[in-house]
């Protein structure tokens, strides 16, 4: 078994464990003060250093958003698809052009401060600053190398392309389609107005 395969076992793990302990607490068959006494020799049990090490993994709740992370990377939609939609020529160029905007950088950059515990926004800043002072063109992979990203990945080849998380995926559609982003805004617009009138 390789450390790669330990490392996913040991998250598969984790998982399991803490969703039976939140039944468990949920149906008041055990207390807190047991969980805590036990969640630390759980812990303790998987060689939680050793863990450390391999993953860069601070604590048990990284384990557990790492293992989610992962589940959701299954349902990543496809830049590239959606970019065909408009630009069926040139996709690679369409998704370049949502990238030149400072808005969606800062958009992706906040994804990136809530999700990813690795990112370094210092590089993020000096890549903004770098693509408003210079000609530097922004592309999805220069920007998951620099700045350490994971809510977009790109696959090289054949049958490649660029894929994202659901929220980032959104933000790029709604820039491909004004009419959906007018939707949008009209529909929070209404369901603002209701609570208003509760």
């Amino acid at each position: 078994m390789t450390e790669k395969e330990v490392g996913e076992l040991y998250i598969r793990l984790a998982f399991q464990y803490e969703s039976a302990i939140s039944r468990l607490l949920d149906k008041k068959i055990i207390d807190q003060d047991l969980v805590d006494r036990h969640r630390k020799s759980f812990y303790d049990s998987l060689d939680e250093e050793k863990l450390r090490a391999a993953q860069k993994i601070g604590d048990y709740t990284e384990i557990i958003r790492r293992y989610v992370r992962g589940i959701i990377c299954e349902d990543m939609v496809s830049l590239t698809g959606l970019a065909k939609q408009y630009s069926v020529d040139s996709p690679g160029y369409t998704i370049q052009s949502w990238m030149r905007s400072r808005n969606t950088l800062e958009f992706l950059r906040q994804w990136e401060n809530d999700m990813n515990a690795e990112f370094d926004d210092r590089a993020c800043e000096e890549l903004i600053h770098q693509a408003h002072t210079t000609s530097l063109t922004i592309t999805p992979s220069l920007w998951i190398r620099t700045t350490h990203a994971v809510g977009m990945y790109v696959k090289q080849g054949k049958g490649g392309g660029v894929r994202a998380y659901p929220e980032i995926a959104a933000d790029f559609q709604l820039w491909l389609a004004p009419l959906e982003r007018l939707a949008l805004i009209r529909l929070v617009r209404e369901i603002s107005y209701r609570e208003e009138r509760k």
